[in-house]
């Protein structure tokens, strides 16, 4: 039995591989809210979530 909650689609193998369980679950958790966009990289949203991370 997986402790997996999310089943990842089956893609390239690339550097998805080299990412560790957690981080893959925050992508898939990203990609569920998001409706499967992905958000587009902005330095406005790299702001944001730096700022948000930092004040904790």
């Amino acid at each position: 039995m997986s402790d997996d909650i999310y089943v990842l689609p089956m893609g390239p193998v690339g550097p998805w591989d080299q990412l560790t369980r957690n981080e893959r679950a925050w992508i898939e958790f990203i990609r569920v809210i998001s409706c499967g966009s992905d958000p587009k990289i902005t330095p406005a949203r790299v702001r944001a979530l730096r700022e948000l991370l930092d004040s904790t």
